[in-house]
């Protein structure tokens, strides 16, 4: 069996703060302050109905970068 070296991704729970560039980009926080910009691809999931500011988001880190992520899913 081969051994590999990739890490996996950092998963994690934020809050929308702002929004960067409209339904792509939004700067999220986490619950220890760190602010990251999350995007959200277009085979991601749908935006909710309505103002997504405030939204609870579930991002996914590369563990080499932590400035950046991906959102995969909107909580309640």
């Amino acid at each position: 069996m081969e051994e590999t070296n990739e890490r996996p991704p950092v998963i994690g729970h934020g809050i929308i703060r702002t929004e960067e560039k409209s339904g792509h980009v939004f700067q999220v926080e986490m619950k220890n302050g760190h602010r990251a910009y999350a995007v959200l691809e277009k085979k991601g999931p749908a935006l909710p109905d309505g103002d997504v500011l405030g939204a609870t988001v579930e991002v996914e880190f590369s563990p080499y970068d932590m400035s950046r992520c991906k959102i995969r899913g909107f909580g309640s």
